[in-house]
C-alpha cells in the first residue's frame, strides 16, 4: 500500500500515552509511516486554558529525545464553540495545506477539535484525508459503565468535534477508549526495567513519566497503567494488530449524551487488538 503520510495530533502531557504514541510513530523502521508533523491540541478539561502550550512543550520535548526533525505545531487552544465553527490554529493551517498535498492519515489521540476544524475550514480534504481519533465509547455497555463513573475524557473536552467526526460524512476509523486500548496495560515498575534497559534517552524518559505518574495517581491504577493511544500507531502501522469492522454509532447529544435507540452512520470501529503485539511493535520501535 506504500508509506503511510501522517500527523499526530496529541493532548502530550495529559497522561502519559502520548508521549509512548508519539516515541512509537517516529521510531518504526523507515518506509513505514511518513510523519509529517505532531500538533498539540488542548485538554481543557483536563489541564484548563493554559494546556495546548503545556502539551505544545512536552510534544517538543519527546521528539527532541528521538532524534527527530519533525515539526511540531500548535493546534487550538480551546474547544469548538459550536460545530459551524472551526478554531483558527497554526496547527489548523498546517493540516490544510499536507491535505492538500496528497492523501493523509491524522492520528488524534486527544479532543478532536483540529480535526473537526479542518474539515469545516477545508471541505474538500474530505476526499483525501483519514482519520484514526481514539476517544468515546464501543458499545452501550461500556457507555453505562463508564459515563456515569468518569465520562470519557477526549470526547468531553470537545463535544461538539466529537459530533462532528460521528455524524460528518468522514473517513473515520474510530477506536473506542473501551474495550480494546484499555487491554494495552502495562506493570509500571516491570516494565519501566524493560524501558531503561534499552538504553535510549527516550526510552528512559519515557520509564520516568510512566513512574512519576503511577506514583501520583496509583490509586486509581488497581495494579497497571493503560497505554491506550499506542492502539492508534499500531491501527495505521501494524493493521493486523487490530480487529475492526463497520459500527452504526449512537446519536449523541450536545451535552454528549448518547442514544443507542436512535443509531447514525456506519463508521469502522476498532473492538479488539491483540496488546502483546502492541507492545512488541513499540518495543522494537524504541529499540
Amino acid at each position: 500500500m506504500g508509506q503511510a503520510r501522517v500527523v499526530l495530533d496529541c493532548d502530550t502531557a495529559n497522561e502519559v500515552d502520548d508521549q509512548f504514541a508519539i516515541a512509537h510513530a517516529l521510531g518504526l523502521p523507515e518506509g513505514t509511516l511518513d510523519v509529517r508533523g505532531v500538533i498539540s491540541v488542548h485538554n481543557t478539561t483536563a489541564h484548563g486554558p493554559g494546556s495546548r502550550d503545556m502539551y505544545q512543550e512536552e510534544a517538543e520535548r519527546v521528539v527532541a529525545l528521538c532524534a527527530s526533525d519533525v515539526p511540531c505545531i500548535p493546534g487550538a487552544e480551546r474547544p469548538m464553540e459550536s460545530r459551524e465553527e472551526p478554531v483558527p490554529s497554526a496547527g489548523l493551517e498546517f493540516l490544510v495545506e499536507e491535505a492538500r498535498l496528497s492523501p493523509l492519515t491524522v492520528i488524534a489521540t486527544g479532543p478532536a477539535t483540529d480535526v473537526a476544524s479542518l474539515f469545516l475550514a477545508a471541505p474538500e480534504s474530505r476526499e483525501n484525508v483519514r482519520v484514526v481519533w481514539l476517544g468515546g465509547f464501543g458499545d452501550e455497555a461500556s457507555y453505562r459503565v463508564w459515563q456515569n463513573r468518569m465520562g470519557e475524557l477526549n470526547g468531553r473536552a470537545d463535544i461538539s468535534a466529537w459530533r462532528t467526526l460521528l455524524e460528518a460524512p468522514v473517513d473515520l476509523l474510530h477506536i473506542p477508549t473501551w474495550p480494546a486500548p484499555a487491554k494495552i496495560l502495562v506493570d509500571p515498575t516491570s516494565f519501566g526495567e524493560e524501558l531503561r534497559a534499552l538504553g535510549r534517552p527516550v526510552a528512559s524518559y519515557l520509564a520516568e513519566i510512566l513512574q512519576l505518574w503511577t506514583a501520583e495517581h496509583g490509586g486509581q491504577l488497581g495494579g497497571g497503567k493503560e497505554l491506550w493511544d499506542l492502539a492508534c500507531v499500531a491501527a495505521v502501522a501494524d493493521p493486523g494488530a487490530i480487529t475492526s469492522g463497520p459500527v452504526a454509532v449512537p446519536t449523541l447529544d450536545a451535552a454528549g449524551a448518547h442514544d443507542f435507540t436512535q443509531p447514525g452512520r456506519e463508521v469502522d470501529v476498532v473492538w479488539d487488538l491483540d496488546e502483546r503485539r502492541v507492545l512488541a511493535g513499540l518495543m522494537e520501535a524504541l529499540s
